[in-house]
């Protein structure tokens, strides 16, 4: 097991992390502390956007059917490099 460090910088933005972390099913545990908590927040209309498209979506059903995140990958640059 490998254990990441990851600071974002604001709250808003951890709790979509941690559901998109969640979401993946290789991650097996998600631990949030909050460090700096009068820290100014970031405007929220990105994070919104963001966090209502992957509501909409249920995160925990977005990439369920990539068996191979590699391949995928690759075949989307294969995909991009067809259409220049």
């Amino acid at each position: 097991m490998t254990t990441i460090t990851v600071q974002v910088d604001n709250e808003q933005n951890a709790a979509l992390l941690e559901k998109m972390l969640k979401a993946l099913s290789f991650v097996e545990d998600v631990d949030i502390k909050t460090h700096q908590p009068n820290m100014v927040e970031e405007p929220r209309g990105s994070y919104q956007k963001l966090k209502k498209a992957i509501d909409n979506t249920e995160g925990n059903l977005m990439f369920k059917d990539i068996k191979n995140p590699s391949k995928w990958q690759s075949d989307l640059r294969d995909e991009w490099e067809r259409n220049i």
